[in-house]
């Protein structure tokens, strides 16, 4: 996958009833990154445990992607930056599950 930029990033509000047929966002981001899930959370400077495939945009990418984050960092409202090892994984069902 091509490089995608690790600063600007956002939360995008109102994803919590999205629903896809992997089940979760979490398994979606494990069946679509071929990467095991990670002991950290994809936030720049954070550390804790990921419990959730977040929702995040950029206005420097195209469309939403879904990264591996913890509960407390994907409350955030401000924008964040991104370890720079991040796999980013479409949000886009047409492009991944759906198919």
């Amino acid at each position: 996958m091509a490089s995608i930029t690790a600063t600007g990033w956002k939360n995008k509000g109102g994803t919590a009833e999205r629903s896809c047929k992997c089940g979760t966002w979490k398994q979606h981001w494990l069946n679509f990154s071929g990467k095991s899930w990670p002991n950290a959370c994809s936030v720049k400077g954070c550390s804790a445990v990921p419990t959730l495939g977040a929702h995040v945009h950029n206005p420097s990418v195209s469309g939403e992607r879904i990264i591996p984050m913890c509960t407390t960092c994907n409350k955030k409202t401000d924008s964040f930056d991104v370890k720079a090892d991040v796999t980013f994984v479409k949000a886009n069902k047409a492009e991944t599950c759906e198919k």
